[in-house]
């Protein structure tokens, strides 16, 4: 009786508190700051007012709010801790994503950057292919050509030859008959002319044997 007595103006001087805190468990979550900040005060002015007062279920109760605010102050930290680490996590997870994406478009533009280099590399390779066969072409053509040109001539040659033969062979038969006919011709003349000399010589002897006749 005599501690409810002197505990009773604790509990008076306390009330206030009391009041705030039944205000704030309504509007606010038993972990929200306020409200751990409030029960660590109310539970330490209990436990300190217990001790003083050598009245246990003052101090036990303090002791329970103290408690309690620990668990929440605990439990408040704990879930920030989580929340900074989600964060982390979720910021790890976003540069991840954004070295992943980062990669990938490096690597498309490798990929990218090297197929045009194997198209430049493949039209070079055609175009040089190209000049070589059209250098080849031209070569081949050339030599052609210098050797059609050759046969030509060796053939226009030998054409040639083969009409200068003819025509000399064809002039040669030609004129063979021709001084055949000439000798014959002159043949002919020397037998005209031998035989009119035989008969001048035989006129003669015929006129020297007439004459010697007459005498």
């Amino acid at each position: 009786m005599f501690r409810t007595l002197i505990a009773l103006p604790y509990q008076i001087a306390r009330l206030p508190l009391v009041v705030v805190d039944n205000s704030l468990s309504r509007r606010l979550p038993d972990d929200a700051p306020a409200r751990v900040a409030l029960d660590r005060a109310i539970g330490t002015a209990d436990t300190v007012a217990g001790a003083l007062l050598r009245d246990r279920g003052i101090a036990a109760q303090g002791a329970d709010r103290l408690d309690r605010s620990d668990k929440l102050a605990t439990a408040a930290r704990l879930e920030e801790e989580a929340a900074v680490r989600r964060e982390q996590a979720r910021a790890t997870a976003a540069a991840g994503r954004s070295e992943a994406t980062r990669t990938r478009t490096a690597a498309r533009k490798r990929a990218a950057s090297g197929l045009a280099e194997a198209d430049v590399v493949e039209a070079r390779g055609k175009q040089q292919a190209k000049a070589t066969a059209t250098k080849t072409a031209a070569t081949e053509k050339a030599a052609a050509d210098k050797t059609a040109a050759s046969r030509t001539a060796t053939a226009e040659r030998r054409k040639k030859a083969a009409t200068s033969t003819a025509a000399a062979k064809k002039k040669a038969a030609q004129a063979a008959p021709k001084s055949e006919l000439d000798q014959a011709r002159e043949t002919k003349q020397a037998a005209v002319e031998a035989r009119a000399d035989a008969e001048r010589l035989s006129e003669l002897a015929e006129a020297k044997k007439q004459e010697r006749k007459d005498s």
